[in-house]
């Protein structure tokens, strides 16, 4: 009997003799065919498999998107146009950007039990209030046969005000208020303050920023804000605060209550230019020095400078609040005055008092 290459090979009146070009061709593309073989459902030609079953024939069988929402919530809010996220809080977003995809993705129920493969926007009318995504997901349905399916979520957008807004409505926006005085008439470190708060943007949390007599009000909606104020003025000027806090409401089955917070910030009453008269004891605490001093800088302590020996020393938040003392003279005090002309005097010698007696001449 003839071999299979015997069998593979063409017709030809002497075997003997060798293939052609054209038959050796044919013959290596024959045998480099994968072997196929049968559905057993649909009986189509397919390459063999785990399963042995045709991709359709596996759609059929298997739908593994059938445990994935394919509608969903989204409630958004009209004031602040935030989305709400699976667990109750609220992210301002942009439309189609990459933080709503991460969003959008953790709401369909059942999504967690596929693997994720891609997922993109699909275009919806703006007024629609619809969201579309094309997800697809993969899944092993049975022992070594891993099936890919596509399929449309789409994302239902309701209202719903968020807690920020509510309060706004009810005229009970602020949780913490952080409450900035400064005492002097002339407020140059408090304007300083204002400067440095606007270059790191210290400000940017507060919800709202009212002027008072001597100072300001900045308010904000969570505590921790108000606290980080706090810390930003302590570290780039002198200061001292306190701490109250007002009960607004309180819940008597779980003994839980809502507190109103109020930090009040103090600066020192010195700003730069301005003529000290020291107390005793703060001269001696300083390091020694004369009690007439000249605030030279302000920063988070009070620089001095003796104006005769040009002797420097720093004054401390701490110290100035155990003895406090107001400026001698403060910089609306100072003259102006113009030079007219300069005349340089030669240093005098000093005198040597000597004993006088006077001698009379003879005659």
């Amino acid at each position: 009997q003839p071999t299979r290459h015997e069998q593979l090979l063409p017709p030809c009146e002497d075997r003997g003799t060798l293939p052609t070009l054209a038959q050796a061709k044919t013959m290596a593309m024959i045998l480099d065919q994968p072997h196929k073989i049968l559905c057993c459902q649909c009986a189509v030609v397919i390459e063999p498999n785990a399963v042995n079953m045709c991709v359709n024939c596996l759609q059929e069988r298997y739908d593994i998107g059938a445990g994935v929402s394919k509608q969903v919530q989204q409630n958004t809010c009209r004031g602040c146009n935030r989305f709400e996220r699976r667990d109750g809080s609220w992210a301002e977003v942009d439309m189609e950007s990459k933080e709503l995809l991460a969003l959008l993705l953790k709401k369909p129920r059942g999504l967690t039990q596929v693997r994720l493969i891609d997922a993109s926007y699909v275009w919806t009318e703006p007024h629609s209030r619809r969201i579309k995504l094309k997800l697809t997901v993969q899944q092993e349905v049975v022992a070594g046969a891993v099936l890919q399916q596509s399929f449309v979520v789409e994302y239902v957008l309701g209202n719903k005000q968020c807690g920020t807004c509510q309060r706004r409505e009810a005229k009970d926006t602020w949780v913490a208020v952080c409450q900035v005085r400064q005492k002097v008439e002339h407020k140059r470190t408090f304007f300083w303050i204002e400067q440095l708060i606007l270059k790191h943007r210290a400000h940017t949390d507060a919800i709202n920023i009212v002027e008072r007599r001597d100072g300001l009000d900045f308010f904000y909606e969570a505590r921790s804000h108000a606290e980080k104020m706090t810390a930003f003025l302590q570290g780039v000027a002198p200061t001292r605060y306190k701490t109250s806090k007002q009960l607004i409401s309180t819940d008597t089955h779980t003994g839980k209550g809502r507190y109103k917070f109020t930090y009040s910030v103090e600066l020192l009453p010195i700003c730069r230019g301005d003529a000290l008269w020291l107390p005793a004891s703060t001269a001696a605490t300083v390091g020694q020095v004369p009690r007439f001093m000249l605030c030279n800088k302000v920063s988070n302590i009070v620089h001095l400078i003796d104006p005769k020996t040009m002797r420097t020393a720093e004054l401390l938040p701490l110290t100035f609040w155990k003895k406090q003392f107001a400026s001698a003279l403060t910089r609306s005090c100072l003259a102006e005055f113009v030079v007219l002309d300069i005349e340089i005097e030669a240093p005098r010698e000093r005198q040597r008092g000597g004993g006088g007696g006077g001698g009379g001449g003879g005659g």
